[in-house]
C-alpha cells in the first residue's frame, strides 16, 4: 500500500510555480481548452465541454457579441469558435478612434478558441443556438463514437 505524503500546515511547495504559469499562460493567450484570445484579461470566451452519452455540448460564454458575429466551423474532431466583440457603446456613427474611455475592463475585438473534440462527431446534426450570452454548440457523437454492446458466446 502507498503511503500518502501531506506537507505540514497545508504549505505547498509548488504553489509558486503553478502562479508563474498561471500568469505565462495568460500573458502568451494560451488556455487550458485549445487556443483564446485574451480579452479583459482572461482567455475569450470562457468554455465548458461537457461529453454526455450521445452528445457533446459545448458552452461559450459571449456576453456581448451578436449572432452575427459568431463563426463555428469544424474539421474532423476540431470545432473552432471566431467571433468579434465590438467596444460597448460603439455605434456606427461614432468612430473607435473617437471614444475616450473614463475606465475600460470589458475588452473587445476578435477571438477564437479552438477545442478539441475527445469523440467523433456528426457534422450533419450540429447545432448552435445563443441566448443570453451563452453559446450553446450541441455535437451528436457519430455512430463510430457510440458504444456497442458485444454478445459473448
Amino acid at each position: 500500500m502507498a503511503t500518502l505524503f501531506r506537507w505540514p500546515g497545508n504549505w505547498d511547495p509548488f504553489a509558486g510555480l503553478r502562479v508563474m504559469q498561471r500568469e505565462l499562460e495568460r500573458l502568451s493567450g494560451r488556455g487550458g481548452f485549445g487556443e483564446g484570445r485574451n480579452i479583459g484579461g482572461g482567455v475569450f470566451p470562457p468554455v465548458n465541454v461537457y461529453n454526455g452519452p450521445a452528445e457533446l455540448v459545448v458552452e461559450c460564454e459571449v456576453a456581448g457579441v451578436k449572432r452575427e458575429d459568431v463563426d463555428l466551423s469544424i474539421t474532423g474532431e476540431t470545432l473552432v469558435v471566431k467571433g468579434v466583440k465590438h467596444p460597448a457603446g460603439a455605434t456606427e456613427e461614432k468612430a473607435e478612434s473617437d471614444i475616450r474611455y473614463q475606465r475600460c475592463e470589458r475588452g473587445s475585438g476578435e477571438f477564437s478558441r479552438t477545442i478539441v473534440l475527445p469523440d467523433k462527431v456528426d457534422p450533419d446534426r450540429i447545432s448552435a443556438s445563443l441566448i443570453d450570452g451563452i453559446l450553446t454548440v450541441r455535437l451528436p457523437k457519430s455512430q463510430a463514437a457510440l458504444p456497442k454492446k458485444i454478445n459473448v458466446k
